[in-house]
């Protein structure tokens, strides 16, 4: 009971990452960055023997005690001389991951050597597709040799990184280089996989240990501000009481105080969202330009003073708060809107809370005794029967996991 409790807790709380009982299949073809590995076969004694595809480079593997899934490097007929820094006989485990299983290669003092992606079939992404990176849009370029060339512009800067397939119809993708003269936002990433499901079409980025760490989403809007707007808007709206007890709603656009309708305007600069909301004239309580802050509760709106055409502003000291007044959770956003560029808004400690509440809305029953306090506090909570049954949607697996990625950042 408690191993299954422990296990529970690892997926959703820890790296997003289950040992599951699994073991690897003939056919499984696995990618290191240069070299697609096919499993040939599973030899007695849990020997698996896997090469590149003229037979010229050899992995060998053999199962190793409990629990499935971990593996020992040993040698073979083509490869006397073990890869990846590693020794003969190290540790070699198949991780089960959101939307990603690889093989991680373990050195000593526990040092992941080497993962490498399990790769399975997918359809090339096409040319011309847009790609949505919570800031910029990419655009699609392929080239004779199937990889694609991701370009987008930024201020005048050209950025560009480059998709190198795993193999042919292969959702893996080696993420390098664009162009010399180009800005790759993404030479953090070791490499990318590509996901459709549940009307989501992403590619994922994931680091040298597995981790995911950017999310870019195909959409069918040029207009990076639109989207930036539509982002930047999403923690904002829902239903407040303002300090004096009067009903406030925000939505894309307007805000609606006390009965009465009134605009609400994303201030943008050269298409970025700047934090600041124009209230327009049509106060007395919401009006003029204010700097938005998100937090536990509610918002904060400072008034500011700032230029027109300029994307600075200096606060004045007069602020007033905005508290959560909705029958949801106040992070409901996070299960309705991919977190792309928007979570950079967030200090780690809401971020903790924002993540937990998407758990919280399917009814998970904390252990953490401060997470437990405030999410019996709030109407919209109802504690599960049993933690094992809840399921999150794609959507909210990847938010919880972008999330976890910007609580690692420094």
């Amino acid at each position: 009971m408690k191993r299954t409790l422990y296990l529970i807790i690892s997926l959703l709380f820890g790296a997003m990452t289950l040992m599951q009982a699994q073991s690897i299949r003939e056919g499984d073809r696995f990618f290191d960055g240069s070299t697609l590995y096919t499993v040939r076969e599973i030899r007695p004694g849990n020997i698996v023997y896997m090469t590149d595809a003229q037979g010229d480079e050899e992995l060998t593997l053999e199962q190793w005690g409990d629990p499935a899934g971990v593996y020992r490097l040993r040698p073979s007929r083509n490869a006397d001389e073990p890869k990846y820094g590693a020794e003969f006989g190290c540790r070699v485990e198949y991780v089960s991951q959101l939307e990603n299983k690889f093989l991680q290669v373990i050195g000593d003092n526990d040092i992941i050597l080497k993962v490498l992606p399990l790769v399975k079939p997918m359809d090339d992404i096409a040319a011309g597709s847009l790609w949505y990176n919570g800031s910029l849009v990419y655009d699609a370029n392929l080239n004779e040799d199937n990889s694609v060339l991701m370009t987008a512009m930024d201020e005048g800067e050209e950025l560009a990184f480059l998709l190198f397939p795993a193999g042919e119809n292969s959702d893996v993708y080696a993420v390098m280089e664009g162009q010399e003269d180009m800005m790759n936002r993404y030479d953090h990433a070791r490499y990318a996989r590509r996901v459709r499901r549940e009307g989501l079409d992403v590619i994922c980025f994931f680091d040298w240990k597995g981790s995911l760490t950017d999310v870019i989403q195909a959409t069918q809007i040029w207009d990076s501000q639109a989207l930036n707007v539509n982002q930047w808007l999403a923690p904002i709206c829902g239903q407040y009481k303002s300090e004096g007890g009067a009903d406030v709603v925000m939505e894309n656009g307007r805000v609606v105080y006390r009965g009465k309708e009134g605009s609400a305007t994303p201030v943008t600069f050269n298409g970025m969202t700047t934090g600041v909301i124009d209230f327009g004239q049509g106060g007395p309580y919401l009006t003029g330009k204010v700097e938005v802050v998100p937090t536990q509760e509610g918002l904060v709106l400072t008034e500011v003073k700032m230029n027109d055409g300029e994307p600075w502003f200096e606060k004045t000291v007069s602020y007033y708060t905005l508290k959560w007044n909705g029958d949801q959770s106040r992070f409901a956003f996070a299960s309705d809107i991919l977190l792309l560029g928007s979570l950079r808004r967030f200090d780690k400690p809401l971020l903790r809370v924002m993540r937990n509440a998407i758990l919280a809305a399917h009814g998970y029953v904390f252990q953490s005794k401060d997470l437990k306090t405030y999410f019996e506090a709030q109407p919209w909570y109802h504690p599960a029967a049993n933690n094992a049954n809840i399921k999150l949607s794609l959507l909210e697996q990847l938010n919880v996991a972008l999330i976890q990625a910007a609580e690692r950042a420094e």
